[in-house]
């Protein structure tokens, strides 16, 4: 193994330097990321055998040089006047959005509701909701994604959705006629 690493090392040192080099001005950090490469290379191969040599290399060296800059990414310290600024889930949109969420859950079939409820209102393992309903892991796994798709689906008809960046809710309106419709939806599926 040791052979192995450094006939690697060798034939490919000179061009990771180059590589590094051409994304990292400064000559000192070339050093020392190439002496990081090394490193990860030798904890690596005393775990097994790279079969592509050349391209795990050159992957290890990107990824530390993408390491390299965010470790020097300057950091600053936020003001506290900015966690005042956050909202609250507890109210707002959130909170009232959560209000409309009961009729849609209770028009699901009990099938699909049982496993939403205890997975994601419960908070229980979805291994544990197999074992209390007595059917399989992929049984359940199937009916909460279903319960989530229908929800879902409600949600979209029931009402208009804003969304910042992350994809939260930050505001909805209800849509002409509500959520009063979601009644009838459990006898359907």
């Amino acid at each position: 193994m040791q052979d192995e690493l450094e006939i690697m090392w060798i034939a490919h040192r000179d061009e990771l330097r180059a590589f590094i080099a051409r994304r990292v001005p400064c000559q000192a950090a070339v050093d020392d990321i190439l002496q990081d490469v090394f490193c990860k290379t030798l904890s690596h191969l005393a775990q097994g055998h790279v079969t592509q040599p050349r391209g795990w290399l050159f992957a290890v060296t990107r990824t530390t040089i993408a390491d390299h800059y965010r470790s020097r990414r300057p950091t600053v310290e936020l003001p506290s006047s900015l966690a005042s600024a956050s909202p609250d889930p507890s109210v707002g949109a959130p909170r009232a959005m959560g209000a409309c969420l009961k009729p849609m859950i209770d028009a699901l079939p009990e099938k699909m509701r049982a496993p939403l409820v205890m997975a994601d209102y419960e908070g229980m393992r979805q291994r544990e909701v197999a074992s209390r309903l007595g059917i399989s892991l992929a049984a359940v796994k199937s009916r909460v994604l279903r319960a989530r798709l229908q929800m879902r689906r409600m949600i979209e008809e029931c009402c208009q959705l804003e969304l910042d960046a992350r994809g939260s809710i930050t505001d909805f309106v209800v849509k002409p006629g509500g959520c009063s419709r979601w009644s009838a939806v459990g006898t359907e599926n």
